[in-house]
């Protein structure tokens, strides 16, 4: 076998050197990126997470450590003081209020987060399974809260049954049982029972939160803040001057 130029050698192995830096640093920026790898702090009551050092946790008695994906799958923020490091792998959650939409119906539906319905609890809870690869927040089935209305209650529901709350689950289950939908999100990813709290829209373009208060199946539930809620006040005015659903009586 003959023997390789010196200088062809050599360029073979600065090749070879080069290569295996790039590989080391690619593993490193991966191995740097994983959430279960990445340690953050948080207070017991906090909705943030936060660097060790951070100014903020001076004064808080308990301060505890859990991983980067712990926070994000509690639905946790990044802290704005210390700005604790995010995870930038797989899908991002869409949120319709950054930066602000002015209408439901200016969203992306390109952004949103698939999922398939499987069940209609009631007019404004729904089950649904979310294919991978899905934001680290999401679970594969999660139960939805429709974000910004409030449907009457049905028989089934432990409170007691509201005028057109059978009427308003039957048209949702109608509208949308073992469908495909696309889900956004607002200020608050989740609410104080663990549901997700989400905006539904289907291929259309649809919001069917927003739909459900104009046909009178729901009210617009504004009791908490949300990116739409004049928007949504405006259609429930609406529906109640045209006496549509549960205004029709």
């Amino acid at each position: 076998m003959k023997h390789l130029p010196i200088t062809l050698y050599k360029s073979y192995c600065l090749f070879f050197l080069l290569y295996c830096l790039f590989s080391v640093a690619v593993r490193a920026e991966q191995v740097s990126q994983d959430p279960s790898k990445i340690v953050v702090f948080r207070t017991p009551a906090g909705k943030k997470y936060h660097q060790k050092d951070c100014p903020t946790l001076q004064n808080s008695k308990t301060v505890t450590a859990i991983t980067l994906e712990e926070a994000l799958k509690q639905a946790l923020e990044p802290c704005t003081v210390c700005h604790p490091p995010e995870y930038s792998g797989g899908r991002e959650l869409y949120r319709l209020n950054n930066p602000p939409l002015r209408s439901s119906r200016d969203a992306q539906l390109s952004r949103m987060i698939p999922a398939t319905v499987l069940e209609v609890v009631d007019g404004d809870t729904i089950k649904v399974r979310i294919p991978a690869p899905r934001p680290i927040q999401l679970k594969a089935q999660e139960t939805i809260r429709f974000l910004g209305i409030d449907a009457p209650e049905t028989k089934t529901s432990p409170r007691p049954a509201g005028y057109y709350g059978e009427e308003a689950k039957v048209y949702v289950t109608r509208l949308l049982s073992g469908k495909p939908v696309l889900l956004a999100f607002d200020w608050d990813l989740r609410d104080k029972y663990g549901r997700l709290l989400a905006y539904i829209y289907i291929q259309d373009g649809t919001c069917v939160n927003l739909h459900l208060v104009e046909q009178g199946y729901a009210f617009a539930y504004v009791h908490f803040p949300f990116q739409f809620m004049d928007e949504f006040t405006r259609a429930q005015a609406a529906a109640k001057q045209k006496r549509r659903g549960l205004w029709g009586r």
